[in-house]
């Protein structure tokens, strides 16, 4: 009687700690769950926030903001951004981001870009906690490139002999601005830089004879343990396209960002053809020569443009490489020049090409 007592008592004790340890896991489950919930809904409202910031931003061209953000990983893409577990699609939006921001700020600047009508805003986003670092020779533009970028940027001008000495500051991400041949690439990450992560110590490399308001390639080069390794080569398109490969951290978004580009400006273009192609044929049905020939250049001219539009929004950078002068040739026929389609159109009071 005493051992089946006994046994009982045992049975007892392991049915008790069977339900306490049930009740448990559904409060523990319970207490998740209600975390993930809040978390899912925090993250919902700063993406929300977070889209109204960045429209108002794209809009407000050559304007500098400096927000307080939520300290918490902002993911951005090309396509979509993440705030937690939470995506928002960019659709045609062009943003040029670091893929993490996570500092409790965010930078903010917009520029139009053109070619030579607008085509769309570019927006940058950054955090004033990353570091950018130009090394130059004084015989580069790397001090005119270093103008053009925003104040409120945390960004260096360092002398290409000091490269070595450059210290270690703390920043999450740190992108390095190089000028010079392909022969003297930097081999080495500065020392006090070397424990940083791969993936946050990125760079690119322009020529030393680089035309930054023109075209030209742009090399990106990524952190391998203590050396700089190169990722590979895309090309841009007036100085806006460049400044988004600085606040860019990798090829693949470039790319994929500037394809997105050149499809709005096929878009934007055929608009222009369209409208053009209607007012060749008012004037010439009114005995306006003047200005039927005016839209009738302007008419090849911007189907010349959407063509090569269409080809790099296809297979950007590879048909980059091919008649990029040709690309900014068409663009001063249009406008921007004395010559220029547009200008004719006004020497002869017609209806301007844009």
């Amino acid at each position: 009687m005493k051992k089946r007592g006994i046994i009982e008592v045992h049975f007892n004790w392991i049915f008790i700690l069977i339900a306490g340890a049930l009740i448990l896991i559904f409060f523990f489950s319970l207490i998740n769950k209600q975390k993930e919930v809040s978390e899912l809904k925090a993250s919902s409202t700063i993406a929300t926030n977070l889209h109204s910031i960045l429209t108002g931003a794209e809009v407000s061209t050559q304007t500098v903001n400096i927000i307080d953000i939520p300290k918490i990983e902002i993911n951005f893409g090309c396509m979509d951004y993440k705030v937690g577990s939470v995506k928002r699609n960019l659709r045609s939006t062009i943003i040029f981001a670091p893929s993490v921001i996570k500092g409790g700020k965010a930078l903010t600047w917009a520029l139009d870009w053109s070619l030579p009508y607008r085509v769309t805003n570019f927006l940058y986003v950054t955090d004033p906690q990353l570091r950018y670092i130009i090394v130059t020779n004084r015989q580069d533009p790397g001090s005119v490139l270093y103008s053009k970028l925003p104040d409120g940027l945390n960004k260096e001008l360092i002398n290409k002999d000091d490269y070595n000495k450059i210290k270690n500051k703390n920043n999450y991400k740190v992108k390095f601005i190089f000028f010079g041949n392909t022969n003297n690439i930097p081999k080495n990450i500065p020392q006090a830089l070397q424990s940083m992560n791969d993936k946050d110590v990125t760079a690119i490399f322009l020529e030393d004879n680089a035309n930054l308001e023109g075209y030209g390639t742009i090399t990106f080069l990524r952190k391998n343990n203590t050396k700089w390794e190169e990722e590979g080569e895309t090309a841009y398109i007036k100085i806006e396209s460049l400044l988004g490969s600085i606040f860019i951290d990798n090829i693949k978004t470039y790319n994929c960002l500037m394809r997105k580009a050149f499809r709005k400006l096929n878009i934007v273009t055929k608009i222009y053809i369209n409208r053009s192609e209607e007012l060749e044929n008012y004037y010439s049905n009114n005995l306006n020569i003047e200005c039927s020939n005016v839209h009738s250049d302007a008419v090849n001219f911007l189907e010349l443009m959407e063509q090569a539009a269409y080809e790099r929004a296809k297979d950007f950078p590879t048909a980059a490489y091919t008649n990029m002068e040709a690309m900014m040739d068409y663009s001063k026929r249009i406008g921007g020049t004395q010559e220029s389609a547009n200008n004719r159109a006004q020497l002869y009071s017609c209806a301007l090409i844009y």
